[in-house]
């Protein structure tokens, strides 16, 4: 990243920059920073562009929004999630889709820590916080978004110290969580002050600024700032720190919280920085992406009406015009083998989802079975959130939500020993007199179809939960992760180890037990 403000004595941080994918996908990266290199310091200085300018470039390093994001999760986290499969052989299929991560693709550490966490720290180093708290504010709540995600993937990581030493020190991903809601508690109030002060602020400062489907508007801001504080208080509700994420999910939904992201406001997404969204470019032009079996299985299985809206019939001649997914971690000799299995029915223009309108309700409604005050019972959250999930996608309820088939069985008709039979008896009606842990599932089920097609949000909340139940990969190239076992992490991409070796020791031998490998766990992990 050319204008990256990072000193060399932060070695950790600069060396990421070297970081290339080694794939034959070239990574996208124009536009990053246009902004600062089209604009002289007397126009920044106007009209608050020096607090606002960096802000595109963040949103857009989130999810990637660039055929980089290929290699940030569709090839790893969207597989592990059991949403979208590739049938291409890449690298002899000896790949992030087949469990080997070291050394391969390190966009899933470098997309967010380059393009937020370096342009966070140059807001913050230029005194952004102070000049523009507003604005900072956006920056923070993005910040959490990504810390959030490189944590969830990797374990340890330098969240707090970004920046700061010679030899960064990775938080622990339980002191990464603290830290967290902190940012959280400074970007809320920060946006609450500029619209109690001048509600127009927004408008006038910070809307040229968001390229997201908010408009600009920091009371919109501020409900996906609960929405993430409400997602990570959930995800560390079965560790030591339960009190900790009982306070801060409810603090998210507390009557002076500003609420949280729902169908009215609809999914915060990202316009795509070519303006054609990457994974059409994946689907379309490259072949190198499907639906995995399980979007399929689950979603036929239902009689859900979002699927032609998930899928399109597989081409295949032997589909006979059939939906049919790729199951994960499959033989591919040939692309061919696969290619004409049903593809993701993504439209060119169609923005980069980061967090569905919908998700918030399923929080609420696990909240609710916890015994959190969640404004509602797990039953009517669940219910409302299937319907904001349709309703988003624009397909009608009918009798959806009275559904008691379940998942189909998994026949490939490429090679028989990868059929399936169905992996649950979950269905969508619900049973109040089910166990607490049957209406998790049922919880969880949907609202692994609701993220879709973001792949690293539902991978975390497999890895937490066990939910929904999935298909194992087929051809595992990991020792550490024989057949019929799941990953559990990313490994540091290799530069992140030999650049501070120091730290990265102290990081592993922590909460890592010593081991910078696929099938450890750590804090959050069931």
């Amino acid at each position: 990243m050319r204008n990256s403000i990072i000193n060399n004595k932060y070695k950790l941080i600069s060396l990421s920059l070297l970081l290339f994918v080694t794939s034959s996908c070239k990574d996208d990266l124009e536009g990053l920073n246009n902004d600062l290199k089209q604009m002289p310091p007397s126009a920044l200085a106007q009209d608050a562009n020096e607090g606002g300018f960096l802000l595109p470039t963040i949103m857009h390093s989130v999810v990637g929004t660039t055929t980089g994001v290929q290699t940030q999760q569709n090839l790893q986290a969207e597989s592990y999630a059991n949403y979208l499969e590739a049938p291409s052989n890449f690298i002899g299929n000896v790949n992030p889709t087949t469990y080997v991560t070291r050394g391969i693709w390190p966009n899933s550490y470098n997309t967010s820590t380059n393009g937020v966490m370096n342009n966070w720290l140059q807001m913050k180093k230029t005194g952004i916080d102070v000049k523009y708290p507003d604005l900072y504010a956006i920056a923070l709540i993005l910040k959490v978004a990504a810390g959030g995600r490189l944590v969830d993937t990797f374990g340890p990581y330098p969240y707090t110290t970004y920046g700061s030493s010679a030899e960064p020190k990775f938080d622990t991903p339980q002191e990464a969580y603290a830290a967290f809601f902190k940012d959280l508690d400074q970007a809320v109030a920060a946006l609450k002050a500029a619209e109690t002060a001048d509600p127009n602020a927004d408008q006038a400062r910070f809307k040229k600024w968001d390229v997201s489907s908010m408009g600009g508007e920091y009371t919109k801001w501020i409900k996906i700032a609960n929405t993430l504080r409400l997602r990570l208080a959930i995800r560390i509700s079965g560790t030591p720190d339960a009190a900790l994420a009982k306070t801060e999910g409810e603090k998210a939904m507390a009557a002076t919280s500003g609420g949280v992201l729902t169908d009215v406001e609809g999914s915060w997404s990202v316009a795509a920085t070519s303006g054609i969204n990457p994974y059409f470019t994946f689907t379309n032009a490259w072949s190198d992406t499907r639906v995995s079996a399980a979007v399929i299985t689950y979603l036929q299985g239902f009689g859900d009406p979002r699927l032609p809206v998930y899928a399109l019939p597989g081409t295949d001649p032997v589909l006979a015009g059939t939906y049919r997914g790729i199951r994960p971690g499959v033989e591919r000799p040939t692309k061919t083998v696969y290619e004409n299995y049903s593809k993701y029915n993504v439209k060119e223009l169609t923005p980069v989802k980061q967090m569905d309108g919908a998700e918030s309700y399923f929080l609420r409604a696990e909240g609710a079975l916890l015994g959190w005050a969640m404004g509602g019972t797990p039953q009517a959250l669940y219910e409302a959130g299937v319907r904001a999930s349709l309703k988003l996608n624009g397909v009608p309820e009918g009798t959806y939500l009275q559904s008691t088939s379940m998942q189909m069985d998994y026949v490939d008709p490429k090679k028989a020993a990868y059929n399936s039979p169905r992996l649950s008896d979950v269905t969508v009606k619900w049973n109040e007199a089910a166990t607490a842990e049957q209406k998790l599932e049922k919880i969880i089920t949907q609202k692994w179809i609701t993220v879709f097609p973001e792949g690293t949000e539902a991978w975390s909340e497999f890895r937490r939960t066990g939910y929904p139940k999935l298909y194992n990969i087929m051809d595992p190239k990991n020792p550490k992760l024989p057949l019929g076992t799941f990953i559990k992490r990313l490994t540091y991409p290799v530069i992140v180890a030999s650049s501070s070796k120091a730290a990265y020791d102290a990081a592993v031998s922590g909460s890592l037990g010593g081991r910078d490998d696929e099938d450890v766990k750590f804090y959050w992990m069931k």
